[in-house]
């Protein structure tokens, strides 16, 4: 419903105007004078005032001032109520910004058709907003789905000016641009909502330096923040444009410093990237164009200057500098800016370059502390407003951007153009069960064949399943091991998520049992898997699934443990955030489940040492120990059935097996270790020779 405050000290007119809106289904809110009206407006939000002139207090005048100054009021719609002719208060009232005026006396339809008038103009300009907005959306989603696809990003900023932009003034200034390297990396493994949380807060820490050192024309477009220091748009201070624009990015890059460990602290364990930003600084002529009304409108700064600064901010990653400033801005900024690497860049055509230098200190002169802290700080307000719809905006475009690349893998077919995602490109589907998919990709960067998994997290039954994703990779990405699968990347939409894994184009270890194996080779994989075993024990890990299909084959012939979707960390504080398995329930294959796992109690590391020896037994005979009719007497015989015995060619391996397959933890090897002590010693030295 439209709330109207109605503001008028007389008590007639004021009355006769509720009356009338409340029968047209207005919510009305009313003061006596000015005061009282400013301070209703700022308790109710109306959606429009009508307000008297002359009033005691505060009059008309001097409140829609004060409205206009406001950060949340200042858009409100103002109609004022005048004599008829009063030629000069409807001037004033309109130079002040009123939206319109209605002059006494005026009957009911004169109102309402003035009101409706204005209603509408509101709508409208609510409408062209919405639709700005939703433009800028689709323009930043198209970017970030070019990026994830590989390909050269377009004009992410959108720099050329709004349809129906005109020039509002042109000024020499020095323009401001940074942007956050590797965003997508970044946003893929947080939700939604947690991308909106990390670009507010970052925005709000690097705004701080910017309108302190007299940054205006602040524009904030995905990741990015642009601003433009002129000497023409500050007399608080007699510092350069130049010099204010280094200082400011030299503090935006100490509160980069600052926010990577708030950034630590807020997602740990997330497996985030290294949060660093880049800015350019380039100074020359500035074309600030408008859009929109008077009191309503959209100021955007464009022109070769700008689109410099942005293509110097875009080499800060290729010369890995934080700020890089054109040899302009140096001459500009006066004595004391602390240089690094001197280098030139390629701009605009072939054969045309400009120098540029990495920015990395400044020697702050007593005039630079007198004048360098206070400019704007009167637009934080403002400025927090527009952080918070830009992270909201960002934070949609680009999980919509990732969410159209996973969902177009699940019609994906050979033949089809090639699909690409971060770097890699999708060559065909290899299988898929459940809610995940599993396509064969390469990694541009280097030819290298990965498997990409993208499960389907939408859905209220898929927390199980997505918290065993996110486990697998949190648990891989902590263990670098020859004998354990690599993991190179995951990511995240609110619907989906991948992992890009190793591939391995022999297969898993069943088929080399169905072939049969040599004692030597079932000795040799049990070793490789032991050391596995020893390499996830030592960070705590249990991988609690072991079996054949779970253990990958390389060309050379060496195998490699995969698949920690259900695997458990022995801390208990990460037993909380990485599974959801609860006391007594069987989790594991059946066939290879031991007998701890069997009955549902507490797993330790000596259950994936039973497991081994379930698989040894199974790689020397072909057939595994314990076969049933049913699950519950399966699980039966992993718990009392004796371990059986091998036949006698590989009798030797005997009590190897029969200690792994123990009944009783306390009975089995103490650890991986002392199993592979236990082979070099002896049974794997008699085996070799027995090969001979």
């Amino acid at each position: 419903m439209t709330t109207i405050l109605i503001v008028e000290d007389d008590d007639a007119i004021r009355n006769n105007v509720i009356r009338m809106l409340k029968l047209e289904g207005y919510e009305i809110v009313s003061a006596t004078n000015g005061r009282q009206g400013l301070e209703r407006a700022r308790a109710e939000r109306p959606d429009l005032i009508i307000s008297d002139i002359g009033m005691p207090e505060m009059d008309g005048f001097e409140m829609l001032e004060a409205i206009r100054a406001d950060d949340v009021l200042g858009s409100t719609s103002v109609m004022l109520l005048t004599a008829l002719d009063d030629r000069a208060s409807m001037r004033r009232g309109m130079t002040a910004g009123a939206d319109d005026y209605l002059a006494k006396p005026f009957t009911r339809v004169e109102l309402l058709d003035a009101l409706q008038g204005l209603l509408k103009k509101k709508g409208r300009i609510e409408a062209s907003i919405e639709s700005a907005v939703r433009e800028r959306e689709e323009h930043l989603r198209r970017a970030f789905t070019e990026s994830l696809g590989g390909r050269a990003l377009p004009d992410k900023f959108a720099l050329a000016p709004p349809k129906g932009a005109i020039t509002d003034t042109v000024v020499e200034a020095t323009v401001l641009f940074s942007d956050i390297r590797g965003f997508t990396s970044l946003a893929e493994k947080l939700s939604s909502r947690e991308v909106a949380e990390l670009l507010t807060e970052y925005f709000d820490r690097i705004c701080e330096p910017v309108l302190k050192n007299g940054g205006q024309h602040l524009r904030f477009i995905g990741d990015g923040l642009m601003a433009v220091f002129s000497d023409n748009m500050v007399e608080t201070s007699p510092l350069p444009a130049a010099r204010r624009a280094i200082s400011a990015a030299l503090g935006m890059a100490l509160s980069t410093q600052d926010y990577r460990s708030w950034l630590g602290q807020r997602f740990a364990q997330r497996g985030l990237p290294a949060f660093a930003i880049g800015i350019g600084l380039h100074c020359g002529e500035v074309t600030i164009a408008r859009l929109g009304t008077t009191n309503n409108k959209e100021t955007t700064p464009i022109g070769d200057t700008v689109n410099m600064a942005a293509r110097l901010e875009s080499a800060s990653k290729e010369l890995n500098w934080t700020v890089v400033a054109s040899n302009v801005v140096l001459e500009h900024a006066g004595e004391g800016v602390l240089t690094g690497g001197i280098t030139s860049l390629e701009v605009r055509a072939k054969n045309v370059f400009m120098d540029v230098a990495e920015i990395v200190g400044l020697d702050a002169s007593e005039e630079d502390k007198l004048f360098g802290m206070a400019t704007l700080a009167d637009r934080a307000n403002e400025v927090r407003e527009a952080v918070q719809i830009n992270s909201e905006m960002t934070a949609r475009a680009v999980k919509g951007a990732l969410q159209s690349k996973l969902s177009a893998f699940k019609d994906f077919a050979p033949g089809d153009e090639p699909l690409r995602l971060k770097g890699y490109r999708l060559t065909r589907k290899i299988g898929s069960g459940g809610m995940t998919e599993v396509f064969l990709a390469v990694r541009e960067a280097d030819g290298l064949p990965v498997v990409l998994k993208v499960l389907d997290a939408s859905g209220k039954a898929t927390s199980e399943h997505l918290s065993r994703f996110i486990q697998e990779y949190t648990i891989l990405s902590r263990i670098d091991h020859p004998n354990v699968i690599r993991i190179y990347d995951q990511g995240f939409t609110d619907d989906h998520a991948y992992i890009a894994m190793e591939y391995f184009e022999h297969g898993d270890l069943r088929a080399e049992i169905k072939m049969g194996m040599t004692p030597s080779r079932v000795v040799e994989i049990v070793r490789e898997v032991a050391l596995a075993l020893e390499a996830i024990h030592e960070r705590g890990i249990i991988h609690r699934d072991l079996k054949p299909e779970n253990v990958m084959r390389r060309p050379d012939g060496t195998v490699a443990l995969a698949d920690f979707g259900i695997a458990k960390s022995m801390m208990q504080q990460e037993n909380m955030a990485l599974t959801q398995t609860k006391h007594g329930d069987v989790v594991g294959t059946p066939y290879y489940l031991s007998p701890e796992q069997a009955s549902g109690q507490a797993i330790t590391t000596q259950s994936d040492l039973y497991s081994l020896g379930v698989m040894m037994f199974e790689m020397l005979t072909g057939q595994r120990p314990f076969r049933a009719e049913t699950l519950n007497l399966l699980l039966a015989h992993h718990v009392s059935a004796p371990t059986p015995r091998l036949p006698e060619a590989h009798a030797a391996l005997q009590p190897v097996v029969d200690r792994l397959m123990a009944k009783k933890p306390a009975d089995r090897y103490a650890s991986a270790r002392e199993l592979l002590d236990d082979f070099a010693e002896g049974a794997l030295s008699r085996t070799l020779v027995e090969r001979r």
